[in-house]
């Protein structure tokens, strides 16, 4: 049992960063980049991902994970394929496209990746069956995947999402954090609320919470709303402007900037943070500390390509030294 249980997707990333370079085939998935970006602040063996992965996915990724010190014990092998392939292209305002992706490479002057053929963006409904196969049924986790401290869910649909909050919750797991999907502009403010309710934190970006709220209010209208009858926290993200923290008790806002860094590729950027936001929580009870883990996290990560380089790269010294170059950043008095 790990004390510390990322739950999400595992994928196969092919991508194309803002500025034309290629990556293909490589390491992905909301989960393991939650998970790498909890393990930066963990020793080996606390942290652990709860996610499905199918015949095509690479033995050897799950085998990098345990090497890094992440459990892959409770990723559920499935027996019927399954696509688990992503593309994504950036543009410069840090949004990306996902469809069509030979005409992405073909604008560059590169040939579509091999192991990227066959790929097709599949439509809103398509997805839905497709991905139908990854879903995750909270009670039927086993009792071993529910983690001694905290569970942190990435972006999943609303069945699994809402199944195994609820699930974590019987188990007696004493923190628990979300991160939500696109269900956040398809469920009802009633739904959202209520699923709110299972949670200790939930960090949004600040797009996402727009899906519910619409471009009208500031973002700590946005912040408040979501805490009224929910989670004592809400992290709201808010890309290349860091976070914004607030705590419903005190009515307190805190700005976090993020945190310096060489990036390469933003992919994963939020999923670590809410990973290592997850366990700074549990270790301090400080939500703006555990911001500042999540922003050090979120800067190794986007300096390479795939989820585990940073695990590679991070020294205990570099990320302290991140963490307090951090606290020196000046802040955002009014982060509206």
């Amino acid at each position: 049992m790990a004390d510390f249980i990322c739950l999400g997707g595992l994928r196969i990333d092919y991508l194309i960063t803002a500025d034309g370079r290629a990556a293909s085939g490589v390491f992905g998935g909301n989960a393991a980049f939650a998970a790498v970006g909890a393990r930066l602040w963990t020793i080996p063996g606390q942290v652990g991902i709860l996610a499905k992965t199918g015949p095509s996915f690479p033995k050897e990724w799950l085998a990098a994970l345990e090497y890094q010190g992440i459990d892959s014990g409770c990723v559920i092998p499935l027996a019927e394929p399954v696509d688990q392939r992503t593309f994504f292209s950036y543009r410069a305002d840090g949004n990306r496209n996902e469809g069509n992706p030979e005409s992405h490479y073909q604008a560059l002057g590169l040939a579509m990746p091999e192991g990227l053929r066959g790929y097709v963006q599949p439509s809103a409904d398509a997805q839905e069956a497709s991905y139908r196969s990854l879903r995750i049924d909270g009670a039927g986790v086993a009792e071993g995947c529910w983690p001694r401290h905290a569970f942190h869910c990435s972006p999943a649909d609303w069945e699994t999402t809402r199944s195994c909050l609820e699930a974590a919750r019987r188990a007696g797991v004493g923190q628990i954090t979300l991160d939500p999907g696109l269900w956040m502009g398809q469920r009802s403010l009633e739904e959202v609320a209520a699923l709110l309710r299972l949670c200790d934190a939930f960090l949004p970006s600040e797009a996402e919470a727009r899906l519910v709220f619409g471009p009208g209010p500031t973002r700590q209208e946005m912040a408040r709303r979501l805490a009224v009858d929910g989670p004592p926290v809400v992290v709201l993200k808010l890309g290349a402007e860091g976070a914004l923290v607030y705590e419903r008790v005190s009515d307190r806002f805190t700005h976090i900037p993020a945190a310096p860094a060489q990036a390469v590729d933003v992919t994963g950027a939020g999923d670590a943070f809410c990973g290592a936001f997850a366990v700074g929580l549990h270790a301090t009870g400080d939500p703006v500390v555990a911001a500042g883990w999540g922003a050090v996290s979120a800067s190794f990560v986007i300096e390479g390509f795939g989820a585990l380089h940073a695990l590679e790269q991070a020294s205990e010294g570099e990320r302290q030294t991140r963490l307090q170059n951090l606290r020196n950043l000046p802040r955002k008095k009014d982060a509206d």
